[in-house]
Formats: C-alpha cells, structure tokens, sequence
C-alpha cells in the first residue's frame, strides 16, 4: 500500500504539473519561441499532430491572436525571415502575419481563407524598420471580425537579420524612360515599398502609382460614427507627389473590400452612406488625386454569347454563396451609375474609370463595353454636353497562365479602345502558379521558368505598345516575387533580393528579347 501511495502521489504531481505547463499567463508564453499572447483565452497543448501548441480563442480573434515583440530593434532596420503552422476552426477569414508600425501595417506573409481545420505552413520576408513604441510581429485574421473563431499555432519562429540585405541595380535603364513617349509605368503604394531599397527602387522605374491604402475597408471607419483613418494613405500620396510620381485613386466603391456597417440598412440608408463615403474620401484627396477607380469588378465572370448580347444589367455580379456583393442586394445594378454620378459632383476635375479584372475574355469586354457606353450616352443625353460619366477603363490583366489567346486580347483591348476613353493596364503580374494567393510564398525559378514567363511579358508590352495611342499607362501589380499577393506564382519583374528577372530585361527590350529567346 505504502508504495502504491508513492505511485500515486507521483502521477498525481505529474499531471499537475503537466496540466500548468498547458495553461500559461502571459509571461510564460514566451517560452515559445520568444511568441506571446495577451491575457485572455489561450492555453499551450498538444494539438493534432502538433507538439507544443498555442490555442487562442474568444473575443482575442478580434485583434492579434499571437505576437513576438521588436522593441529591442526599434528605430533599426531589420530583415524579418517568419515561419509558422496556424490552423483556425470556426469562422473563415483571411491570415495575416504583419508589423504593427505607427502609420501603416506592412505584411509579412499572407494566406487567403485558408481552409478551416486543417494546418497550413505561412513564411515570409519583411524589410522594415520597426517605428511603434511597443514594435511587434502579430498575427491577424484580416477581414474576420468573428468572436467563435479558435486559432492554433504550431512552431512559429522567426530570424531577425539587422541592416537591409538589398542590392537592386539602380544602373540599368528605367522602365519608365523606355516608354517615356508611350505610356506611363505604375506599380502599387505598398507600404513596404514606401522607404529603403524598395522606394529606390520604385523612383527609378516608375512614374505612377496606383494607393493601394485608399480602400473603403482602411479609410473608412470599422462602425458607423467612427473616424476616418487618414495617416497612412497621406503618408503615401504626399510622398508620390513629392517626387513627381502620379498618383491614381484605388477604389471607392468594391464588394470586397466595404466595412459591412455601410451597405446596412435600408436602401435609402446603404445610398447614403455611399454618398458620404465617396464624398469623404474625394473632398479629402482634392487637388492630390486626380483620378480614381469608382467602381471595381461588377462584372460578372464566364458570360456567354448569349448573356453579353443582351441587357448589361443581367451580367453584373450578384451576391454568390464564394463572394456576396451587398451593393448589388440593396441597390441592384444601378449601383453603378450612381458611385459615378456622386464621384463626379463631389469633383468635376478627376479622371472616373471603371476597373475590372478578366477583360482578356472579348465577352466580359464586351458586357464591360456595352454597360460604360449606355450609361455615358445616357448621361451625355441627359446634359446636352460632350463629356462622358466614365472617362476611362481599366484592365486589370492578372494572368494566371501563360496560354491566354493573343488574338482575344487584341479583341478585348480593341472593344474597350472604341469607347473614346481612355484604357489603362490597371494591375499587370503574370503567375506561373496559377491563382494561389498569398505573399511570401515564392521559389526560385527554374531558367526555362523564367524565359518563358518574360516571353510573354514581352509579348504583351509590344501588343501595349502598338495600341499606345489609346493607353494611358500600365501599372504592374507588386514590385517583387516575395511581396506580390500571388507570390507563389513569381509573377513579378524582379525577385524578392529586387534582383532584376529575365521579365525586366524582356520589358526593357521586347524585340531584342523576342529575338534572343523566342524561337
């Protein structure tokens, strides 16, 4: 008996034990790889196939689930290297590993609705200089606001390399000056590309920029009554300008990117609120911006013949199961019209264009076509002037495999060219990975890879070209493979070093390295 007692009383301090190391407070979450979590729901356990766990759940999920302080590298520039296994169960959202810097958010890696209750492996890259008092590393479910969400991470762990280990050829001839008497160049106001090498880098070879901190979703307040968030989107635009960089407003009105409190409500009140929206954010930017996408993809995909041959309005988008669109619920597809007709009270100096992706296809062209002529011959009647509602269109040209037929294309750009405004290339990459989001993600390229995909980049910049009469300017979409949102695909002109690619080379000489390479 008395050894049986022993036994027992040693099981027993185990799993005491055992069970307080699962459950920590905040300061012995750090044992984790240096990784913490606020005071709250959380706990430390073993968890499907995972030793060592951190389990976060309840109201946290509406912030930073897990965190690895920076403020030892405060003021300092440091190259960020994260990886980690997360899996959330419950409500669906987006991840987002990010640095919560005092005027913007710069990402470290990024995963689009990963599915739920299964383990996906994030990693990425980040050169910051980390500028809060209390800098850390954070993650967050972007877009996911849910409090029944519980979030796992396995073995998270990071290596922090001070000084930027860039080197960019700031030598070789700009893209921009290429095409100086053609069009502009653009690339996007990430704000990883606002400082350091990559601002360089985006001086030399650009000379436009498309706020990527202007959505609805980062101006706008998150509840109705709340104040609009400037600082970022200032920070950016005011930079452009400053060095002679033009910059396009993106976007005021899109399904996919509305804080939910706006398109709430009755009718009346989801047109109001896009009136003060739109209102807001144009009086704000005045004299600054001096164009804008108004309305983003409210075309509907895969439309046939027999769709695009009859009325425009049957071929916008719809709330589906995958994609709601709460503009369309409340105000049907006249919801296009009236974000233009408000855009151009508020002030009748911008540039208004309509932006939309999948414009490759001649049909979804055509809906496209068929919508901005009916409603400027409409608006034109209605003023007895000559100056359209919709002045320009923009292609987005995100293509996901290198098998897009050329003679569409040309028929694509052509129906949008007949419309008398002007055309842009609104958001350029080219995937070798198809359709896979998230940044971070990206591999170093085989050489059959890469010719092939600069191929086709020059391809389309002699197809560009030609048409260049009609083109306002072509804006790539992401700097370099690491950052690009489809990074998996390596769909950018330089790699994640900004080491130039064959594409830039292809970009920069399209003839002479269709000549070299295409045979």
């Amino acid at each position: 008996m008395k050894y049986f007692l022993i036994i027992i009383s040693a099981v027993l301090i185990f799993l005491i034990s055992n069970c307080l190391s699962q459950t920590n407070d905040y300061n012995d979450l750090t044992d984790i790889n240096s990784f913490f979590a606020d005071p709250g729901s959380f706990q430390i356990i073993n968890y499907k196939g995972k030793k060592n766990v951190i389990k976060v759940e309840g109201d946290k999920t509406n912030w930073a689930v897990v965190k690895y302080s920076l403020k030892e590298y405060r003021g300092r520039e440091i190259t960020i290297e994260l990886t980690a296994d997360v899996m959330r169960e419950g409500a669906e959202g987006n991840l987002l590993w990010q640095v919560n810097n005092e005027s913007d958010y710069p990402s470290i890696a990024y995963l689009e609705k990963p599915a739920v209750g299964s383990w996906h492996t994030m990693r990425g890259r980040l050169i910051v200089t980390p500028t809060n008092n209390e800098p850390y590393i954070y993650l967050t479910n972007w877009e996911n606001n849910a409090n029944n969400t519980t979030y796992y991470v396995s073995n998270p762990t990071v290596t922090i390399t001070e000084g930027s280990i860039l080197n960019p050829d700031l030598s070789l001839r700009s893209i921009k000056s290429v095409y100086e008497n053609d069009f502009l160049i653009g690339n996007i106001s990430d704000s990883a590309y606002l400082s350091g090498k990559y601002f360089d880098v985006l001086k030399h070879h650009y000379n436009t920029v498309t706020c990527t901190a202007t959505y609805p979703v980062q101006l706008a307040p998150s509840a109705k009554g709340g104040n609009y968030q400037w600082t970022h989107a200032d920070s950016a635009v005011n930079l452009m300008i400053s060095n002679n960089i033009y910059v396009h407003g993106h976007i005021l009105v899109w399904h996919e990117a509305t804080p939910s409190w706006i398109t709430e409500g009755t009718r009346y009140e989801a047109e109001k609120n896009m009136r003060d929206h739109i209102t807001a954010v144009l009086t704000h930017f005045k004299g600054r911006i001096l164009s804008w996408d108004v309305v983003n993809e409210a075309m509907r995909d895969n439309l046939s013949n027999a769709e695009v041959s009859g009325d425009w309005k049957n071929c916008v988008r719809k709330t589906e199961t995958w994609m709601p669109n709460p503009w369309f619920d409340k105000l049907g597809p006249d919801y296009i019209e009236l974000a233009f007709r408000i855009a151009r009270e508020v002030d009748p100096g911008i540039t208004l264009y309509y932006n939309d992706y999948g414009l490759e296809n001649p049909n979804k062209a055509e809906a496209v076509r068929k919508m901005i002529l009916d409603i400027n011959n409409r608006y034109k009647a209605e003023t007895g002037g000559s100056r359209n509602l919709i002045e320009g269109v923009g292609s987005q040209a995100h293509i996901y495999e290198l098998k897009s037929n050329f003679n569409d294309m040309r028929l694509s750009l052509e129906k949008l060219i007949s419309l008398g405004i002007e055309v842009a290339i609104t958001e350029l990459d080219l995937s070798m990975a198809g359709y896979v989001r998230g940044s971070g993600r990206d591999t170093v390229m085989t050489e059959k890879d890469e010719i092939a995909q600069a191929v086709y980049y020059a391809k389309l910049f002699k197809l560009y070209r030609e048409y260049s009469a009609n083109i306002k300017r072509v804006t790539m979409w992401g700097m370099d493979d690491g950052t690009s949102w489809i990074s998996a695909g390596n769909p950018c002109l330089f790699n994640w070093k900004l080491n130039a690619k064959k594409a830039l080379f292809a970009v920069i000489d399209p003839d002479g390295f269709l000549k070299q390479y295409d045979k």
